[in-house]
This record gives C-alpha cells, sequence and structure tokens, in this order.
C-alpha cells in the first residue's frame, strides 16, 4: 500500500487524503483479485499479445466476450481514474486509453454479468543509457521452461522493454553433450544466441548441470558435478561448445550453488572440490575464450566459511569475479552478508576487492505463507515492488557490487500459494488475460533503470531513525533521491517517519512513487515528508536558464 504522507510544514491537504484512499482501494482491489475474492467473468477475456507499451499514445487493450454493453475505467496505482468509457455490444472492442504519462495502470472493464481487470504498463523511452548493473535471470535455455512457460518470441521484448541489457541463463550439459565426446547445441540455444545477438543481450551463462549418460563412472545423476579429469574436460568443452554458439555470452559461472546439497549430489561440496573444478574451467575456456570473464562461488547463501576453503585453496586465482545468491528477509541482513564477504576476499587478495556479482536475489509474492526457509517471501506485489527498489539500490550503494540478477522476469506458474512459482516481474497468461501481465514489480523496475541512467551514487545517510536515503547524482548536477523507511520486506505498512528535505532553488523537484506516479512538486526550501515502507523517489533536476 501507498502509505505516504506529505506536508509542507503540518497542512496535509484534502486531496492528498483522497488520493490515499483511492490508493488503499486500489491495492484492495489488487489483492482482493490474487486471493480469488473477485473472480473475472468466465465470459469476458482480455485478449492482447502484450501489455506492455513504449509510450502512452500505443497503449490500448482488446476485450472479447463480453454481453451487451461495456464500460470501462483505467486507474492509476494511486486510484486516481484517468480515463473511461463505454461500448457497444459487439464480438470484441479495442479500447484506446488516453493515459496522461508512462507509469503503471489498472483497467477494469464490466458488462452486465461481471468484469475483467488487468494492468498494463508503458515504460517510456529506452534508458539514456545502458547500465550493467541491473540484469534479470531468464529459463529461455532451459528447454522445458522454453517450450512451455517461456516462449522466447512473446517473453523476450518484456525483458527489454523494462530496460535489461544484461541476463542470466543456462544451457544443460547433458543438452551439449549428449553422448561421450560429441558436441552440438540443440535447436532452442541456437534460437536463444540469435535472439540475445539481435537485441543485444548480454548473457551470464549458468554452466551446469552434470551430465551422467556421458560420464557414467564420474556422476550418478545430474546433480553430480565432475571430479575426474575425463569430466572436467567434458564440462569444460560443453562450455566451449555453447560459448563458441553464442558470442554474446561474456561470463560463465562455474556450477549452480555447488554448496548446497540438493544441487551438488555428489560427495565433494567444500569450497576446496570447488575450487578444482573452477581453475580446469578458468585454464580450458581462458585458452579458447580469454575474454569471457570466469565468475565462481554462486553459492546458495553467502557462506563464509565455504568461501574462506574456496580462498585456502587457491581459488581467487582462477576467477575474474565472485558471485553469491542474496535472498534476504530485509536489506540490513542483505548487505551485511556482501560486506562480510567483500572483507573476506581484500584479506586475502592485498586489500583489493574482486568483483561482486549478486547473481540471484529476488522476493517471491504468495498469497498462502510457505514454510518459515523461505526468507524471500513477500505477501503482496506491492511489497515486492518495494524490496527490488530496497535491493537494488542498496547493493549499488556498495562498491565491490558490480552487477545484481534480480530472479526471475516471469513467473514459473500459475499457482498463487507456491512460492518459486511467483518471483517473475510478469503473471504467467490465464484464461481471462492472454498476454503476460505486468506486476508492479515489473513497472518499479523499469522505472528505477530509467531513473539512475547515467547517474552515479554520490551519498548515502540516515536523515532520520530508520530511513535510508540515497542520492545519485548526474554531471549537469542533478540529483535523484531514494527514501525508505527500513523494515523487514514482508513486513505490513509501519507508522511513517518525518524527514526534512531541502529543495534547492534554481532546481525543478519533483516526489514520485516507485512507479513513476507524481506526487506533487516541492517550492525551493526546507519540506518536511513522512516516509513510509514503499520507497519515494525525489527528482532534482535544473530549470531552463
Amino acid at each position: 500500500m501507498i502509505a505516504h504522507k506529505y506536508t509542507a510544514g503540518a497542512v496535509i491537504t484534502g486531496v492528498l487524503v483522497a488520493t490515499l484512499a483511492a490508493s488503499v482501494l486500489w491495492v484492495a482491489e489488487e489483492r482482493g483479485q490474487a486471493e480469488g475474492s473477485r473472480p473475472p467473468s468466465e465470459a469476458m477475456s482480455v485478449t492482447n499479445t502484450s501489455l506492455v507499451f513504449g509510450k502512452p499514445s500505443d497503449a490500448k487493450i482488446t476485450i472479447s466476450g463480453y454481453d451487451g454493453s461495456l464500460q470501462w475505467t483505467v486507474k492509476t496505482p494511486s486510484g486516481q481514474v484517468v480515463a473511461s468509457g463505454s461500448e457497444a455490444s459487439a464480438p470484441s472492442a479495442t479500447l484506446r486509453p488516453r493515459v496522461p504519462s508512462s507509469g503503471l495502470y489498472s483497467l477494469e472493464a464490466t458488462d452486465r454479468d461481471g468484469e475483467a481487470t488487468t494492468k498494463f504498463l508503458v515504460t517510456g523511452p529506452a534508458p539514456s543509457v545502458q547500465d550493467p548493473f541491473f540484469s534479470v535471470a531468464t529459463h529461455w535455455g532451459k528447454e522445458s521452461f522454453a517450450s512451455t512457460t517461456w516462449p522466447l518470441a512473446r517473453t523476450l521484448p518484456l525483458v527489454t522493454a523494462v530496460g535489461f541489457s544484461r541476463i542470466r541463463d543456462e544451457t544443460a550439459w547433458q543438452s551439449v553433450e549428449a553422448d561421450r565426446d560429441s558436441y552440438a547445441v540443440p535447436d532452442f540455444a541456437v534460437a536463444l544466441s540469435t535472439a540475445t545477438q539481435k537485441s543485444n543481450l548480454h548473457t551470464m551463462l549458468v554452466a551446469g548441470y552434470g551430465d551422467p549418460r556421458a560420464y557414467p563412472q564420474d556422476m550418478k545423476d545430474t546433480m553430480s558435478p565432475p571430479t575426474s579429469a575425463e569430466g572436467r574436460t567434458g564440462y569444460v568443452n560443453y562450455i566451449n561448445t555453447v560459448l563458441d554458439a553464442n558470442p554474446n555470452i561474456d561470463k560463465v559461472e562455474v556450477w549452480n550453488e555447488f554448496n548446497r546439497p540438493k544441487r551438488n549430489t555428489s560427495s565433494c561440496q567444500s569450497g576446496t572440490c570447488y575450487a578444482a573444478l573452477v581453475q580446469a574451467v578458468f585454464q580450458g575456456v581462458k585458452a579458447a575464450h580469454p575474454d569471457v570473464q570466469i565468475v565462481a562461488g554462486d553459492t546458495a547463501g553467502t557462506p563464509i566459511s565455504w568461501f574462506q576453503e574456496f580462498i585456502d585453496a587457491g581459488g581467487l586465482r582462477y576467477c575474474d569475479l565472485i558471485s553469491t545468491h542474496g535472498y534476504s528477509s530485509d536489506t540490513g541482513a542483505l548487505r551485511q552478508s556482501i560486506t562480510h564477504l567483500d572483507d573476506l576476499v581484500k584479506k586475502h587478495n592485498g586489500g583489493v576487492s574482486k568483483p561482486i556479482i549478486v547473481s540471484e536475489v529476488g522476493l517471491s509474492n504468495t498469497a498462502v505463507a510457505p514454510p518459515h526457509q523461505y526468507v524471500s517471501r513477500v505477501g503482496t506485489q506491492e511489497q515486492a515492488a518495494a524490496g527490488l527498489v530496497k535491493i537494488f539500490v542498496t547493493l549499488k550503494s556498495i562498491p565491490a557490487v558490480t552487477q545484481v540478477v534480480w530472479y526471475d522476469a516471469i513467473d514459473d506458474g500459475t499457482d498463487l500459494t507456491d512460492p518459486q512459482a511467483n518471483f517473475g516481474l510478469f503473471r504467467q497468461p490465464t484464461h481471462s488475460i492472454s498476454a503476460f501481465e505486468p506486476k508492479i514489480t515489473a513497472a518499479a523496475a523499469s522505472y528505477l533503470i530509467r531513473q539512475l541512467a547515467g547517474y552515479r551514487l554520490s551519498s548515502s545517510s540516515t536523515p532520520a531513525p530508520g530511513v535510508s536515503e540515497f542520492v545519485f547524482t548526474a554531471g549537469d548536477g542533478s540529483t535523484r533521491r531514494v527514501l525508505w523507511d527500513n523494515a523487514a520486506f514482508a513486513a505490513d505498512d509501519s507508522p511513517t517517519t518525518t524527514v526534512p528535505v531541502t529543495a534547492r532553488s534554481g532546481y525543478r523537484t519533483t516526489v514520485t512513487t516507485l512507479t513513476g506516479e507524481k506526487i506533487r512538486g516541492l517550492p525551493p526550501g526546507r519540506i518536511n515528508l513522512d516516509v513510509g515502507t514503499q520507497p519515494i523517489f525525489i527528482d532534482e533536476s535544473q530549470t531552463s536558464r
């Protein structure tokens, strides 16, 4: 829920109160639909092929199967109605709502029998610069997903539209080396290579998993990494084969969660064992592809003792970057784990950091609370969107972190109670919505990437107890600030905290929500803003002279 109160001194306008009340209603309606309390009409459906548009004039929604006349409204997340209309009885109607700007919108259409609702996203122009820091996990390289839940032609444009220029994906070893010493890239991986080159999507390849068909004496199942010289040679040859086929792969991540028994069923799970595999990959891949960077770690959590084993075995000499998975319940725990890892590396690397990639981090919004071990579970899309902004911005403030991979782009399923199925920025199509529907997280990612394009972090502070503020500055002196209350990602809305903010003379200052909806402009001088769990942006740009 957008729970901000903005005051100049102690004045709160009636218009703002009404806006906040509408915001609560918008969120409640969205939650109600997710929980099944307001099911869409069985007859009506949204038949768009896409619900993401580049500019406001592109927005159009097609409704089919309605009974009688059709009434519709379009609202912003705060509940403001920006367009409405009616359509005569017909097999279908294409609505062209005149939305005022880029941002996230919710459409509700009703006929005599029921309703159909959907969100749609207007991204605005592409980011002014491509920032490799922002990356997203995709599953186009996984054959079972590519043919079902992740159709490449429909989902890749969503990733680039949000603003990502970097992805993390895979091509399984056993799909490349089906028989010993016989290497061939499968058709779905060739299609991915062609698509990423055309879209200029740079890829980090997750090299896994095992290949027991080709190396039955070395690996008992697909979750067993190679431990013999022959197996490791085969692993290196598989990676080089994939790299030969896809020049847009610029990084290779060695295995996935080697330290986790579920992802490594061998008896060789230590950091010492992992270092031997990394050395083989580094030497074998660099010989054939010297410009490809080798990424080591890719751990479940950030196990410092395991990384110590890896370092003691000489692992730092055989990697260009370190990676870890950052699933956490709040930004404090996340920052602490990454900082400890960086400190450990510097201790054994002459005081110099190795670049760190947080190669998986995300939040699953599920309607039912899963078991306690899912620290990355939140209850609503609003909490997930707030968490996304907090995670990216927090990690951008750690100098050693050079890339963050949000997990993941698309929901892996439609069961709202399954935590593993609800990490995506977009929902899977349903009987009532044919397209991949953008979540609030997609809008938050799109806005954040564009807001920070061309800006660098200049400071971070705690302007009030429990509140974080990050300031990003452009070359012309313009600033963009992000503020939030430091509650856990899954926390319900907490009381707001009043934070004094100074708006500079000669600059146009605007306060927006995390999806880019304008809250208000700020006059020069000192203003009090009440900050809650939902991040707010303060955009301060030079006025024309």
